[in-house]
């Protein structure tokens, strides 16, 4: 195969995804360096490109752009929180940049909001540097954040939540425990008895690879499994990616639109400032073509 070179101080190119499936790399250019430094856990990149915008990088891999953050953490948080009648205490796992948690504390009735992140340099640098993104979510007087391992934190949760989302990063590396079957067991034990869980998969390239494998796994725990489908044009996936939205008495995809209105409207703050989630998209999200059934 032929060599292509380039300047990689104006291009930035994302990071090979070793073990999973991928057929494509996107390169960026670097219209201006932001942040660059190596924490404890991994390297962390901030730049601005065109039509993008601000990009996060962690371990050369793109995390979000301003452009289409939203689509991430609104589906993430939203589609969850909605399929819950009465939701009022919430986990999230990962998220240190704070994007989930933001649409998270939009939610009026939450009583509790924990967050647990293993690498405590996350949430300042994103906030110095990324605050489009939190928008003032880690003031929240209902939030307590724990730096620490997220698998180890649910296996010994003595709390039980309503709602608990897994903001991973891919099956590599530290993150590959997120997508075994002994966490997404914790993960079950660590909900209530109507508990509603949403997990980060990946890209539908990695239907075979990744989402089949963690779908069976959560099969075998819950009553309703079933994928979300979004739009991420900074992914390096054809854009089309994947939550797997799990829950243990409420059927995500059979809740009226109706009823997702009347949610919408008296429990979120400012509704009218959703830039992706609706009542309408949450339904459409799990419509899901059939080569990507599972």
């Amino acid at each position: 195969m032929q060599r292509i070179s380039f300047n990689k101080k104006e291009w930035f190119l994302e990071t090979p995804f070793p073990g999973v499936r991928r057929c494509k790399r996107d390169l960026f250019y670097i219209q201006k360096e932001i942040f660059r430094k190596k924490t404890r856990f991994q390297e962390v990149f901030i730049f601005s490109t065109p039509g993008f915008g601000k990009m996060l990088t962690l371990d050369g891999i793109i995390q979000f752009s301003k452009l289409d953050e939203a689509n991430y953490h609104e589906t993430m948080a939203h589609t969850a929180l909605f399929t819950h009648p009465s939701p009022k205490k919430v986990l999230i796992v990962g998220g240190g940049d704070g994007g989930v948690l933001r649409e998270v504390c939009r939610h009026k009735d939450l009583e509790t909001i924990h967050l647990v992140e293993i690498d405590e340099e996350i949430p300042w640098i994103c906030q110095k540097y990324l605050p489009f993104v939190s928008q003032g979510a880690f003031k929240d007087r209902r939030l307590k954040i724990f730096f620490e391992d997220g698998a180890k934190f649910v296996k010994s949760s003595k709390l039980f939540y309503d709602v608990i989302m897994v903001d991973s990063t891919d099956p590599v590396g530290p993150g590959k425990v997120l997508f075994e079957f002994a966490f997404y067991k914790d993960v079950f034990n660590a909900l209530e008895k109507e508990g509603v869980a949403i997990f980060q998969v990946g890209p539908f390239l990695d239907l075979n690879t990744v989402i089949k494998k963690s779908a069976n796994c959560l099969k075998r725990l819950f009553k309703y499994v079933s994928l979300i489908r979004f739009s991420m044009p900074s992914y390096s996936c054809g854009c089309e990616y994947c939550f797997i939205l799990a829950s243990k008495k409420y059927n995500p995809s059979q809740i009226s639109k109706k009823t997702l209105d009347l949610r919408v409207k008296s429990r979120l703050k400012e509704p009218l400032s959703l830039k992706y989630y609706s009542p309408s998209v949450h339904l459409a999200s799990f419509i899901i073509p059939s080569i990507w059934q599972v």
